[in-house]
């Protein structure tokens, strides 16, 4: 049998990151964040992980388990340009950023990721001092490499940038905005579209039919309608009021960029967002028909979630939909990580194996 490499998440969240490594044949031993509908959405679909709520600054690292890859993504508000026009408390964010890299010195895997908003290159350092990192030693810790990837570039449906830092391979590119000659001989895929995953879906404001089958939009998996969580009902629906609220500030905003209203679908769908306001900006709208009558609505959870390439049988635990949306809006496009994790195993020599795509849902 071949060797699975083994991994940690640390900020683990719903499970996005770790998702696309297990999907390569990883072995998740040990995942951890503080925030309880994220250790239970990750628990209940990884059930064969220690989950593990704590607050990394109070987490000792001899509690924690080795493993050969460690991945992680210290919460990324204060570095955010959503958050105050981009002037966050750098310090109060990089507090996570360095008790993160504190356990990869402790630790000392063969490969780590510290996955953030790309707007962290402009002042993450190179180098910290060990002290920096609670370590009561002298010397240094070096950040090897810092690179931004664009989630569409390998199969998201959705154009999300991310910076990775770390000790990794890069990730093999498989798609590109127009169809070109690859570096590594083929043909780039096109992107893909949001489109292919919104018409994926019945009808939201109908009712699931006895009968239908949906195909996830971006693996083989097919689940009844009956089955389908977190896509029928008014969850999605916006009023008049709130498109129109929602348009003006696309489309007038006195300081900030025009932007599409309703978005176009047939481009990779924008950065998927924890907070999903009717009538925020940032905000997808889709235009839709209820009934005889137009209506403008955002993605659903299982369509914002698909968005983010979880599977479409992934389930999130949460008591209403702001929860939901959160927990999908704070991932990592899994197919990201995916193409990471198959550079890590042809690094180390290893064959990926064939993973069932269908997560190991425990019942509810």
């Amino acid at each position: 049998m071949a060797k699975r490499l083994t991994l940690i998440d640390f900020f683990c969240g719903a499970g996005g990151f770790s998702e696309g490594f297990r999907q390569a044949g990883f072995d998740i031993v040990y995942a951890t964040d503080f925030w309880k509908p994220a250790i239970d959405t990750f628990q209940l679909n990884n059930p064969g992980t220690e989950v593990v709520r704590a607050d990394v600054l109070q987490l000792d690292a001899a509690d924690v388990p080795h493993a050969d890859v460690i991945i992680g993504g210290p919460p990324c508000t204060e570095f955010s340009g959503s958050k105050r026009g981009g002037h966050g408390d750098f310090k109060k964010g990089l507090i996570l950023v360095t008790r993160y890299l504190h356990f990869i010195y402790k630790l000392k895997p063969r490969w780590w990721i510290m996955e953030n908003v790309p707007r962290l290159l402009q002042s993450l350092p190179h180098k910290f001092t060990l002290k920096e990192l609670g370590i009561d030693e002298p010397g240094y810790f070096e950040i090897p490499k810092l690179k931004v990837f664009t989630a569409a570039d390998f199969g998201a449906p959705q154009k999300r940038t991310r910076l990775f830092s770390g000790r990794y391979p890069d990730p093999i590119q498989t798609h590109a905005e127009t169809p070109q000659a690859s570096l590594f001989g083929g043909r780039y895929k096109k992107w893909v579209a949001m489109r292919h995953v919104i018409e994926s879906y019945p009808d939201p404001f109908g009712k699931p039919s006895p009968n239908g089958m949906v195909k996830d939009p971006n693996y083989d998996i097919d689940v009844s309608e009956l089955e389908l969580t977190d896509h029928f009902g008014d969850h999605s629906l916006m009023s008049m009021e709130e498109a129109e609220r929602n348009k003006r500030q696309k489309v007038a905003h006195p300081y900030y960029g025009k932007m599409k209203f309703p978005d176009d679908l047939d481009r990779p769908a924008r950065t998927v967002m924890a907070t999903q306001f009717n009538a925020s900006r940032e905000t997808m709208v889709i235009e839709a028909k209820r009934g005889r009558k137009t209506v403008y609505r955002k993605p659903t959870i299982r369509e914002a979630a698909s968005l983010q390439c979880y599977p479409i049988n992934y389930k999130f635990v949460g008591n209403n939909p702001t929860t939901k949306y959160k927990l999908v809006g704070n991932s990592v496009p899994a197919k990201l990580p995916y193409a990471v994790a198959k550079a890590i195993l042809e690094e180390a020599g290893i064959k990926p194996p064939r993973v069932a795509l269908n997560p190991p849902i425990q019942s509810e």
